[in-house]
C-alpha cells in the first residue's frame, strides 16, 4: 500500500512501506526519543492501521478504545484525552528530530487535526568545517560511546564529544575549554507602506520589550542585523583556565504582519545572516473575537516571544542542536541543563551540574550561571533527604538575584530555593516577584501554583495553574498536577485519575502517589495495580513513609489526609497521623 506522505513531494522523495516500517521501529527503540509507554502505543497502533489500509478508520474513539483502555462507552465530546495525548506525541516527535536532525533519512509527523501520521524523507543534512576537522583529528578516530549503538562511527564520535563536554572538555584541546555566549539576534518588522503599518510598528517594540524579559539572546539595536563575524574571543587576561568563549552564531528574525476581520497573524522566519539560509518559518495567528486590539496584541506579543526565546523557542532548539554536535561551557550548560530537567534525567542533570559547575570556577559572577545550578542542585537532591545541595541552592541563588535583580530566571532560582529550605512565605514573594519580570515564562506560575497549593492556598494554586496554561496553550506538568490535585481535592476522583494520567509523568512521586489514591477512589483496580508498581520501584515501603515525604514536600496535612483515604481505599495500611506535640 502507498504510505501517507506529503502530498507535495516530488516522486524522487515518497517514501516508501518498507522505509516507513524501518523509521517506526528506529524511532520507538530509540532510547532519545523520549515520550510515554502510551504515545508509543498510540503512534505504532495509528501507523499499523495506515499500514493495514485501514486509516479511514481511525477515529478518536477507537484510539481510546484500542490503545488507552477507554470503556465502549467513551465520549470523545466529554473526555478530551485522545486529542491531549496526539498533542503531546505531536510536541515529542517534534522535538525528537528537532535535537537529532541527522538521525534516520525519513521524518514522521502528525499533522494538527489527524490522528495518521505523515512519512517524509528528511532534509539532507550540512557538514560544517568545525565537524569535519574534529573527525580528521587522529586522537578522535577510535572514541566508542554508549549513546547511539546502532548508528555510524561517526555518529558515534558526535555522539561521544557531546558525552565529553559534560565533564572536562578542556582534555580535547591545548586552548583550554570553549566557553559559548547567548545567541545574537535582530528583529526586523517588514512594512506594508499602508495604514497597518503603525500597528506593525506596535507589535515589533512590545515584541523586543517581551524578548528582553527572558534574557535567553542577546538582541540588536532597533533594525540592525546582528554581528554577523562568529568570533572566538579570548577571555580576559588572568581567567582561571586561559579560555576561549565561542560567539554564537547569529539570527536575524523576519517578521511580517497580515490583519484581518477574525485574526490576527504574523508570518516569522528565522535567518542565519552570513549565509542567507532560512534556518525555519512559520505563522503565528490569534482571534480577534471583537477583543480590544491592545489584547489581542498582548497576546499575539507574547506566543512570538515563546516562540522565539522560551525554552522550547526555535531559536534555543537551533542553539541546543548546535550545542550537541559541538559541546561548550557557559550557555551551552544552561541548554543542555534545560533539556535535562524538562526530561528529568538523572544522568543528564549529573551532567549539566558538572558542566556548569565548571563553568562557575570560571565565571564565578556569571547571574545565570549561578541561577541554573540552584536549580539542577534542588532537582538533584531528594526532599525527604536533603543534603548540603540544597543550602547551597539558596546561597547560589541569593547571588543570581543580587548580580541580576531583573532576572526572571534568578527570581525562580530563589523562589525554589526558599521553598526548599522552609522560607515559604519568601519564596511567594519571590515567585509573584519573578511573575512580574517576564509574565511570558509560563514554568514560573506553574511552579508557584504548586507551592501555593501545597501550602493549603487552593484557590491560590489553582488559579496560578489555569494563568500557566493560558500562556502556554498546554499547561506545564507542575500546572497539570496542580489541577489534578485540586480536582481530587473537592472530590472529582474521575476527573483527577484522568489529569494525572495525562501528564505521563512516571518519575514524579506526587503523581504518582495521586494516580493511585484516584485509582482507590474509583475502584480501578487495573490502575491501582500500575501505579503501585511505580511507587514501589521509585520509593519501597513507600506507605509506611508516604506521610513523612509528603510533609518533606511540604504538602498541608488536609491535602495529605485525603490522599491517605485514597491509599487506604487501594488496600495500602498507612502508619496513623503523629499527634500535634503542642495539644
Amino acid at each position: 500500500m502507498e504510505v501517507d506522505v506529503n502530498v507535495d513531494a516530488p516522486e524522487t522523495e515518497r517514501v516508501t512501506e518498507r522505509e516507513a516500517k524501518q523509521e517506526l521501529d528506529r524511532l520507538l527503540s530509540d532510547p532519545q526519543f523520549h515520550s510515554t509507554d502510551r504515545n508509543r502505543n498510540f503512534l505504532r497502533f495509528v501507523a499499523n492501521e495506515m499500514f493495514e489500509g485501514r486509516a479511514a478508520a481511525v477515529k478518536a474513539y477507537t484510539i481510546a478504545v484500542d490503545v488507552f483502555g477507554r470503556p465502549c462507552s467513551f465520549d470523545p465530546t466529554t473526555d478530551p484525552i485522545v486529542r491531549i495525548e496526539a498533542t503531546r506525541l505531536r510536541a515529542s516527535l517534534a522535538q525528537y528530530y528537532e535535537t537529532h536532525a541527522e538521525e534516520g533519512s525519513v521524518r514522521i509527523e502528525l499533522p494538527r487535526g489527524r490522528y495518521i501520521p505523515v512519512f517524509t524523507k528528511a532534509p539532507p543534512q550540512t557538514e560544517t568545517l568545525d565537524e569535519a576537522d574534529l573527525l580528521d583529528a587522529p586522537e578522535f578516530r577510535n572514541i566508542n560511546s554508549g549513546w547511539w549503538n546502532t548508528i555510524s562511527d561517526r555518529r558515534l564520535v558526535l555522539a561521544g564529544l557531546a558525552a565529553a563536554a559534560c565533564g572536562f572538555l578542556w582534555f580535547l584541546s591545548s586552548r583550554g575549554p570553549v566557553f559559548s555566549e547567548k545567541p545574537n539576534v535582530a528583529i526586523e518588522m517588514k512594512l506594508a507602506g499602508d495604514q497597518t503599518d503603525t500597528e506593525a510598528r506596535l507589535i515589533r517594540d512590545y515584541l523586543m520589550t517581551a524578548l528582553s524579559q527572558y534574557q535567553t539572546l542577546k538582541l540588536a539595536a532597533g533594525d540592525m542585523p546582528a554581528d554577523t563575524s562568529g568570533n572566538v574571543i579570548r577571555l580576559a587576561a588572568g581567567s582561571l583556565f586561559g579560555s576561549e568563549r565561542r560567539t554564537d552564531a547569529p539570527y536575524q528574525v523576519i517578521l511580517k504582519y497580515h490583519p484581518a476581520d477574525d485574526d490576527r497573524s504574523v508570518w516569522w522566519q528565522v535567518i542565519n545572516p552570513a549565509t542567507g539560509e532560512a534556518l525555519r518559518s512559520g505563522v503565528e495567528r490569534v482571534d480577534a473575537d471583537n477583543r480590544p486590539g491592545i489584547d489581542v496584541r498582548h497576546e499575539l506579543v507574547t506566543d512570538l516571544a515563546n516562540r522565539f526565546a522560551g525554552t522550547r523557542g526555535v531559536i534555543n532548539g537551533l542553539e541546543l542542536t548546535r550545542e550537541l554536535v559541538s559541546p561548550t561551557f557557559g550557555n551551552g550548560c544552561i541548554l543542555r541543563s534545560a533539556m535535562a530537567l524538562e526530561e528529568l534525567d538523572a544522568n543528564q542533570l549529573q551532567d549539566a551540574r558538572t558542566c556548569l559547575d565548571t563553568t562557575l570556577l570560571a565565571t564565578p559572577n556569571d547571574p545565570d550561571i549561578n541561577a541554573e545550578l540552584a536549580i539542577v542542585d534542588l532537582e538533584l537532591d531528594a526532599p525527604e533527604a536533603p543534603t548540603e545541595l540544597t543550602t547551597r541552592a539558596l546561597t547560589l541563588a541569593n547571588k543570581a538575584v543580587s548580580l541580576a535583580p531583573m532576572s526572571d530566571r534568578a527570581g525562580y532560582a530563589q523562589m525554589l530555593a526558599q521553598f526548599r529550605n522552609g522560607q515559604t512565605e519568601a519564596a511567594f514573594a519571590s515567585g509573584y516577584r519573578a511573575i512580574g519580570l517576564n509574565p511570558g515564562n509560563s514554568l514560573i506560575p506553574a511552579r508557584l501554583g504548586a507551592m501555593l497549593f501545597a501550602e493549603g492556598r487552593w484557590a491560590e494554586g489553582a488559579g496560578m495553574a489555569i494563568k500557566a496554561g493560558m500562556i502556554d496553550g498546554l499547561p506545564p506538568s507542575d500546572a497539570g498536577l496542580t489541577l489534578a490535585l485540586d480536582a481530587y481535592r473537592r472530590g472529582e476522583f474521575a476527573e483527577a485519575l484522568l489529569r494525572v494520567q495525562q501528564m505521563g509523568r512516571s518519575d514524579n512521586y506526587i503523581a504518582n502517589i495521586l494516580e493511585l489514591a484516584a485509582a482507590g477512589q474509583t475502584e480501578n483496580a487495573g490502575d491501582v495495580n500500575e501505579a503501585a508498581k511505580r511507587l514501589n520501584a521509585q520509593r519501597k515501603h513507600f506507605p509506611a513513609s508516604f506521610r513523612s515525604d509528603m510533609a518533606a514536600r511540604r504538602y498541608s496535612p488536609e491535602i495529605v489526609d485525603q490522599l491517605g483515604a485514597g491509599l487506604t481505599k487501594a488496600g495500602f495500611t498507612l502508619p496513623a497521623p503523629v499527634a500535634d506535640a503542642s495539644n
